[in-house]
């Protein structure tokens, strides 16, 4: 699937003025099977280049750290806990 921004939204840190995050939205359709991704994925200044900021970023940059990140959260991990019915974790 090829991954679109639909949105970069910047959060302003209303006491200082400083942009400490961003959230990206991420959207892929696959038009054959009709599966689809839609998520927001927070972008934080740790998540950045040494020495930049929100303001010295490139936007592009920026979306390639939300797409990685999308990538790793979506990964399957060697194991998993799931819940059961009865709220027991099963492995």
């Amino acid at each position: 699937m090829d991954i679109q921004v639909n949105s970069i939204n910047y959060n302003v840190n209303l006491q200082d003025g400083t942009i400490d995050s961003a959230k990206v939205g991420l959207y892929a359709r696959d038009d054959t099977s009709g599966d689809y991704v839609n998520a927001q994925i927070k972008v934080e200044q740790a998540d950045l280049a040494a020495g930049a900021t929100f303001l010295t970023a490139n936007p592009a940059d920026i979306v390639t750290i939300a797409k990685k990140k999308l990538a790793a959260d979506t990964a399957v991990k060697a194991t998993t806990t799931t819940q059961t019915q009865q709220g027991q974790q099963a492995q």
